[in-house]
């Protein structure tokens, strides 16, 4: 794509387009018919509240709204048209949607959840940001498209002080589901300013072999939570993947890295932000090494070489 800007640091390449200031205001439709969800789901519970890692013990599923139309499935998936951007705001506090026009493809969804989120969050959909990721490109046999642990969106560690509200998430792919894991994880031994939580539920995740492994449809609109432990799924054949997420926060996200939306009028300043700068080390040190590194080291911590296959967790 023209207009592109590339950067790295600490292991991760970002590719940053410059995008148009031009694109679609979406607002909610009030008269929209809501999919029926679980009266006891933990994730309705805990919306809104203040982020306490206790939340951690309740296993908790994705909130399905359900396999979006055909048309749609046709729209989303066309392949080459959307630029890869990661957490894009896409609304303000008291804002509409607005979409730059480079993304006319994800109309329909933003606007499905547009109104899945005003019927379920009225009373606080103004006091949110929605960040936008977008995705693609072909995933090889036994490769992920995102490489990471086993992990949450919205993690509260040591530097936020004082917690705010929960994040909340909404995920659509068209193949290689997304797979969560529907078990309590026990997090009240650990340290925020030491220890690595994601390693922790990779430990803890691999202690059950897995057993709680769910897994969404292609197609499926799904909701999870700050909560919800989940990891990226492994390509059983080559195949070509697009997979969005739109992320509802109340924090500013000013990673060096993130997209700009020019239908705004903002100018945050973007700073190096990871989990590798704070220097954690995993709760059980004698645990599988292959649980206690990131996807770009191998096993002894070194950086792999170039073009290497990134290091997955063995979870089994």
């Amino acid at each position: 794509m023209e207009n592109t800007k590339e950067l790295s640091y600490r292991g991760k390449q970002f590719v940053i387009p410059t995008l148009s200031r031009e694109g679609f205001i979406i607002t909610p439709k009030k008269d929209f018919v809501m999919p029926e969800i679980p009266d006891d789901s933990p994730i309705i519970r805990a919306l809104n509240k203040t982020w306490d890692e206790k939340e951690f013990l309740i296993p908790r599923r994705p909130i399905s709204f359900g396999i979006i139309p055909e048309h749609e499935q046709q729209l989303f998936s066309r392949r080459g048209c959307a630029p890869r951007v990661l957490d894009l705001p896409i609304k303000f506090p008291g804002s509409t949607f607005r979409l730059p026009k480079e993304f006319a493809q994800d109309v329909p969804v933003t606007q499905r959840i547009a109104n899945i989120e005003h019927a379920i969050n009225p009373d606080c959909l103004d006091e949110y940001y929605c960040y936008f990721t977008s995705d693609e490109g072909w995933v090889e046999v036994g490769e992920l498209q995102r490489e990471a642990p086993c992990h949450v969106d919205g993690f509260q560690g040591e530097r936020w002080k004082p917690k705010v509200r929960n994040n909340h998430t909404y995920t659509l792919g068209d193949v290689i589901p997304t797979v969560y894991y529907e078990q309590p994880f026990h997090t009240d031994h650990l340290d925020p300013a030491k220890h690595d939580y994601f390693w922790e539920f990779n430990r803890q995740v691999k202690e059950t072999k897995s057993a709680h492994a769910w897994r969404s449809q292609p197609f499926e609109l799904t909701m999870m939570d700050c909560y919800s432990v989940h990891r990226g799924d492994k390509a059983k054949v080559r195949v070509y993947r697009r997979w969005t997420r739109y992320s509802f926060e109340v924090r500013i996200f000013d990673r060096l890295g993130n997209a700009h939306n020019p239908m705004f009028d903002y100018n945050w300043e973007m700073v190096p932000r990871d989990i590798e700068a704070l220097g954690l080390v995993p709760y059980d040190s004698n645990a599988d090494a292959s649980l206690n590194v990131f996807p770009w080291q191998a096993l002894d911590g070194s950086p792999l070489p170039e073009g290497a296959p990134k290091t997955q967790p063995n979870l089994l």
